[in-house]
């Protein structure tokens, strides 16, 4: 019996060893492929965008998330550590050093941290709304009990229990997760909107304890008017539930949607209703104003995303229907087209102004359906679209040992639909990697950051540029000038690495995961 044992042990080892073996060989080809391909376009040798390593932070707990001031110089670090205990630590952009210390009474709600336009406080939301100065640290205020971040969505299809029959006749309870069709009509949930404080600092759309939209005086704290829902005897019970909403860009409307089919839109500066956008065929769970703050897009459940003048509030286009539904993801940063997905993974680029349809991104040419990819990313001049590429390591890949670096993401011209690269990461990618990979234009949309597995930099053809040593655990954050990139992450995985963590498994013991650290990179120069 412990023969036995010991040969299947062997036996184990044998076939990782092999499946590194293949990978080496194949980071191998696929390096001398890029440099390659650099060579002969020039893309690479010509890159005049270089990164080095400016601040590396020990401190603080291994969970942890970023954000940057409106001027770069400030980043906020928030820890969570022993016994669920939360602090935001301010850090000095330029020298690394720690300014500030915040001791977080509760837990910060989700997308309950972020700047003043003006960067000169911090807001946290956790049972209430509190802001703290950005020189010390310090309390400024606190708003009414019960005022969460009205860019927080509640999922409307949770994890649920469902009884199992199996060919014997025997049954279980299972989890269950939702479905891919499920999870594709909640897409907007990935696109939130971050325009809750009004560009001149001076309000706050926040949702209130009992599920309104309020906005809140910054420099009091006090409720200035409260946006209520739209409200029949048919809907009155659920009428006012999980309020999203944002101000437009120019400051002088607020849009709200209240989980029912009849958003609104509002004067931001005395709170009066201007229209309702509806009744519409279904829940409406998403609100957006186009850029420029001419158009308002908003999305339903079954599908049908509309388009409606911003000023005005009348409708202009409706797109999709429940036989073909489509879904709103994200608006174009320079002109009025937004990107949206179909039921049956199709992702497309509408006109607001014209209503029709602009183009459909070639799937055909990655050779891979757009299933579960809810990541889509403009460069800022919007003439290029990133999609997030599938889950690449498959278990019949592994089993027949043809390891294939792994795609990361695909970039499209967002006129045609055309592909214009595939990205891949040479290294070994786990499912962390991929679940928590980041993307980030630079500023100008000169070059494009991929984190994950690696941390690399990219030209606007999809060619590397150059590649950083680590990879990405928990977070990531670029600075709005494009110029630091914080991240929290360790040593890269190797293939000696691996080696050493399957041996000692092999014996027993289990590997101690690298120390996480924050590194501060600093981005030079530009690409033409």
């Amino acid at each position: 019996m412990k023969s036995r044992t010991l040969s299947a042990t062997s036996l184990i080892l044998l076939t990782l060893l092999i499946l590194l073996a293949f990978q080496a060989q194949a980071d191998q080809v696929r390096g001398t492929e890029l440099k390659s391909k650099s060579d002969q376009t020039g893309g690479a040798q010509s890159a005049k965008v270089t990164v080095k390593l400016a601040h590396t932070i020990t401190e603080g707990a291994a969970q942890c998330s970023y954000w940057w001031s409106p001027d770069s110089k400030i980043f906020a670090v928030k820890y969570l550590g022993k016994m669920s205990k939360v602090t935001v630590s301010l850090y000095d952009a330029a020298t690394g050093k720690a300014r500030a210390v915040i001791q977080v009474d509760g837990s910060p709600t989700e997308n309950g941290v972020y700047f003043t336009p003006d960067g000169g406080a911090l807001v946290i939301h956790t049972d209430r709304v509190r802001l703290y100065d950005m020189a010390d640290g310090k309390l400024l205020r606190e708003f009414a009990e019960g005022t969460m971040p009205i860019n927080l969505y509640s999922s409307i299809f949770q994890w649920r229990t469902e009884t199992v029959t199996y060919s014997d006749g025997s049954s279980a309870e299972v989890n269950k997760g939702p479905s891919d069709k499920e999870e594709l009509m909640e897409l907007p949930t990935e696109y939130i909107s971050d325009r809750i404080i009004s560009p001149d600092g001076t309000s706050l759309l926040a949702r209130a304890k009992e599920g309104k939209a309020q906005v809140y005086d910054l420099g009091t704290g006090g409720v200035k008017f409260t946006l209520e829902p739209f409200i029949t005897g048919g809907n009155k019970k659920d009428g006012a539930r999980d309020a999203l909403g944002e101000f437009s860009p120019d400051g002088r409307l607020i849009a709200t949607s209240h989980s029912n089919p009849t958003p609104r839109l509002w004067s931001a500066s005395t709170g009066d209703l201007i229209a309702d956008l509806g009744p519409q065929s279904d829940t409406v769970f998403g609100v957006r104003f186009s850029h420029d703050s001419r158009f308002i897009a908003t999305s339903s459940f079954d599908g049908v995303v509309k388009v409606w003048d911003a000023t005005t509030g009348k409708p202009l286009h409706t797109i999709g229907s429940k036989k073909e539904p489509v879904y709103f993801a994200a608006w174009n940063p320079t002109n009025n087209t937004f990107v949206a997905k179909s039921r049956e993974w199709e992702v497309s680029v509408w006109n607001a102004e014209t209503g029709g349809l602009v183009c459909k991104l070639n799937n055909k040419a990655t050779k891979e359906k757009f299933d579960q990819n809810l990541t889509f990313e403009y460069s800022p001049d919007g003439k290029i679209l990133l999609t997030k590429a599938r889950w690449g390591n498959s278990l019949r890949m592994v089993l027949l040992f043809a390891y294939r670096p792994g795609l990361i993401a695909h970039l499209w011209d967002a006129q045609t639909g055309s592909l214009i690269a595939s990205l891949r990461d040479k290294k070994w990618r786990s499912l962390i990697n991929y679940e928590d990979e980041k993307f980030f234009w630079g500023s100008t949309g000169d070059f494009l950051i991929t984190i994950g597995a690696s941390v690399m930099l990219w030209n606007r053809r999809g060619e590397l540029m150059q590649e950083t040593d680590g990879n990405v655990v928990w977070s990531a954050a670029l600075s709005p000038n494009g110029e630091l990139l914080a991240i929290r992450g360790d040593k890269p995985i190797t293939t000696g690495s691996m080696i050493v963590s399957a041996s000692k498994i092999l014996v027993g013991k289990l590997p101690k995961d690298p120390p996480l650290k924050t590194y501060v990179w600093q981005l030079e120069g530009s690409y033409r």
